[in-house]
């Protein structure tokens, strides 16, 4: 991955949780970003933690371990269109606002998309035999990719 997707301006690989934080201020509209107090920020750290336990128990998470926001300004190598749908997606549910029909499915097709992306690619989702196609008479000599269900000869 080059630069950050959401912010090209930092050259790092992923954006500081507190820049995510004040774009997702932003974009749910309710006050300006400036305005936010230390308690404000306090509440989308936990949010941020709750997005990284969304993530490790996801079926598209390759395992990889992830820790936990101690800080504002901490960077965790998960991809920022993710925290900043999982934090709108929290704040409208905190909030109990009617935009949470518009945040929750936006957030879940986030994260799909991209832990797939990362996992295998831009790959097409292809059914999988129960037994995970070890039998040989589902292989035709062929491997299975227990990722994505492809088959390789």
């Amino acid at each position: 991955m080059a630069n950050s997707t959401t912010n090209p301006q930092i050259r790092e690989n992923y954006s500081p949780l507190n820049t995510l934080a004040m774009q997702a201020i932003r974009r749910f509209g309710d006050f300006h970003p400036g305005t936010t107090d230390g308690d404000v920020m306090l509440m989308f750290l936990e949010f941020a933690n709750q997005i990284i336990d969304e993530i490790r128990m996801h079926p598209y998470h390759d395992g990889k371990e992830i820790d936990y926001y101690q800080t504002p300004t901490d960077v965790r190598a998960i991809p920022d269109p993710i925290i900043i749908s999982g934090l709108l997606y929290h704040y409208a549910l905190q909030q109990g606002s009617d935009k949470l029909q518009i945040y929750m499915p936006t957030f879940h097709r986030t994260l799909n998309q991209l832990l797939w992306q990362k996992r295998n690619g831009n790959t097409k989702i292809q059914m999988r035999v129960v037994d995970d196609g070890t039998n040989d008479r589902n292989l035709g000599g062929g491997k299975v990719n227990t990722n994505n269900g492809t088959v390789s000869y």
